[in-house]
């Protein structure tokens, strides 16, 4: 199916503000002139004289799938398509960057990009121009990294777009401590705090590429202030980091400065409030996963970085920041936590690995007693057995640290405090607390990591090519800027322009082909982890059956899907090893926990339906 649409430009050169657009059968009938009638028509409708048209100036189009039913799963593609007002041609959203959100319920007419730049009195009618990255608040920290970043690049000779550096979550949470944890301090006769109360804040860096904004650094930190309890007292830690490469300049390949000017900046100023120490624990993500983006462009999927590359990289980071007399010194947590008495030293930060080890070697440990104990025996260990086994567990996590050595580390921020134990240091603050000039900020879509990729797979914002990064982006501003009048509708909202029917039986049947497609996928996804947990369970590492893995590859985006496929061929090669298979399959498991997670939240939250 096909029609044909005269250019804007033959439109205006004919003296027509409108241009024509004409089906397959009307546009080889009108251009042969052999139906008098159909000229004539033409005529009265539009005062244009067929033969006075310039049908070079007609090109050929795909008429365009106008259903209103947006994407359900991560590998569907859009198929909606809207019709811009100016020049009336038809582009996916997507590629239109069309804001559903904006245009709800038809408000407000719909203009391409390409229309807008050629005429700037549109650009009010543009979500990406009305809702622009640099005109988000600035806070003390965002003004700080932005300048930061500014003068790197300058000094640095790099000419390029400005980065915008924003915060969009500033939020108050608490991290809770394992309750084994706090009932055995208390036990050996020292207080132990149940919860570490700190900020947590999401930072991002935007550039316009193409004259659109896209989201290319995301950050998210732990603060610790002055009013937290040992041993998390003053500290701060990076949570979590991602970017995608998108960032361009002249010349080019300057990411990586970008990159560490945002995290010199963030030390330098939560050591200006007084913070003594950052945490880094050094963790490149798995295949497959996705930190804060969803979806990344190819190439950084099918080459991630390595542990032994990426503490390379934060030290690099480190040794800028040492050169600018920001950081004073660096270790791993087996040097920092040298000569370890009690477990009570070591921070434990919401999300991090210690919590949890510290968590399971309890649970070992307490099933050891139990096994010791005589059934009848009601009797309670004695406070010097409960001593020892704590020793034991500080030897325990001293290896660990060991081991993991390339896996954390600690920053001290300032001079005085190298060589102190880091549990004495104090903010060199007047009152010798910390003080944090930021107001807070709340957004429900942001403020917790693991939500915002939820929402972003729930909402198709994906990053892993620059117009779905540009459209996501887009989206994403519209919400930062509209946060306290809407929050996002999931796909699926209608308006006129896109031809969707208003009508409640139309509401309805999509309503039920999205609620079928969720349950058919979630059928899938169960079916795939009881396989994974089975093979899991017996150790035979078996492949799940190619049927089903191909209803799964169908389900999630291009870039997860080729490697899922290319590691599952090699897999069935005789030869592959069995720790490989077994690799494979752990990476199915936790892909399929996050995905039914992602559908349960769909199908508990009928909004993200309909």
């Amino acid at each position: 199916r096909k029609y044909y649409q005269e250019s804007l430009e033959a439109a205006r050169a004919a003296g027509s503000s409108s241009t024509l657009r004409l089906c397959n059968s009307c546009f080889h009938k009108l251009r042969v002139m052999e139906y008098p009638v159909l000229a004539s028509e033409l005529k009265k409708i539009s005062q244009r004289d067929a033969g006075m048209l310039d049908w070079a100036e007609f090109h050929e189009q795909a008429v365009p799938v106008r259903e209103g039913d947006g994407p359900v799963l991560s590998g569907e593609e859009d198929p909606r398509w809207v019709q811009c007002e100016s020049c009336h041609l038809w582009y996916h959203f997507v590629c239109g960057l069309y804001d559903e959100q904006s245009f709800k319920d038809g408000a407000g007419k719909f203009f391409c990009v390409s229309c807008i730049q050629k005429d700037a009195t549109l650009r009010p009618c543009a979500s990406w121009a009305k809702h622009p990255a640099e005109s988000l608040p600035h806070t003390h920290l965002s003004k700080h990294v932005e300048d930061a970043v500014a003068a790197d690049l300058a000094a640095a000779g790099i000419s390029c777009e400005p980065v915008h550096v924003r915060v969009i979550s500033s939020v108050f949470e608490q991290s809770h401590c394992p309750e084994d944890l706090v009932q055995r301090m208390w036990n050996l006769g020292g207080p132990y705090p149940s919860e570490f109360p700190y900020r947590s804040k999401a930072l991002v860096a935007f550039q316009k590429v193409d004259g659109m904004d896209i989201a290319f650094f995301a950050m998210y930190v732990q603060e610790y202030g002055s009013e937290c309890p040992p041993p998390n007292t003053n500290r701060v830690y990076i949570s979590y980091l991602d970017s995608v490469r998108y960032f361009e300049s002249q010349p080019e390949g300057k990411r990586t400065l970008v990159y560490h000017a945002i995290l010199v900046g963030y030390l330098e100023h939560v050591k200006r409030l007084g913070f003594t120490h950052a945490h880094i624990w050094v963790s490149p993500p798995k295949q497959g996963d996705d930190y804060i983006f969803y979806g990344h462009p190819d190439e950084m999927v099918n080459k991630r970085m390595g542990l032994l590359k990426l503490k390379q990289w934060y030290e690099q980071m480190l040794n800028i920041a040492k050169g600018k007399g920001i950081v004073a010194d660096y270790q791993d947590m087996l040097e920092e936590f040298k000569g370890l008495e009690s477990v009570s030293e070591i921070p434990l930060f919401s999300g991090d690995h210690w919590a949890t080890s510290i968590h399971n070697k309890l649970k070992e440990e307490s099933k050891k007693q139990l096994s010791k104990q005589p059934s009848s025996s009601g009797a309670k260990p004695p406070k010097a057995s409960k001593q020892s086994s704590m020793n034991d567990m500080v030897e325990q996590l001293t290896e660990e640290m060991k081991s993991m050595r390339n896996h954390f580390i600690v920053v001290t921020l300032h001079a005085e405090h190298v060589g102190v134990g880091s549990n004495n240091c104090k903010p060199p603050t007047p009152d010798q607390r910390i003080h944090d000039p930021d107001p807070l900020m709340s957004n429900e879509l942001i403020d917790s990591r693991a939500t915002f990729l939820e929402k972003c797979q729930v909402f198709h914002w994906q990053f892993n090519e620059v117009p779905n990064a540009q459209h996501s982006t887009m989206m994403l501003l519209h919400y930062l800027h509209n946060r306290h009048r809407s929050k996002p509708a999931a796909p699926g909202d209608k308006s006129k322009r896109t031809g969707a029917s208003g009508s409640l039986s139309e509401m309805a049947r999509i309503h039920r082909s999205r609620t079928q497609k969720i349950e058919s996928a979630m059928r899938d996804w169960s079916q795939l982890l009881r396989h994974a947990e089975q093979a899991t369970k017996s150790e035979t590492w078996e492949l799940p059956p190619e049927e089903l893995f191909g209803r799964i590859l169908s389900q999630i985006n291009r870039s997860k899907r080729d490697i899922l496929h290319d590691k599952y061929n090699q897999c069935k090669q005789p030869t592959t090893s069995v720790m490989a298979r077994s690799v494979f399959i752990r990476v199915l498991k936790r892909i399929a926990e996050s995905f039914i997670s992602c559908l349960l939240n769909m199908q508990s939250n009928p909004s993200l339906q309909a």
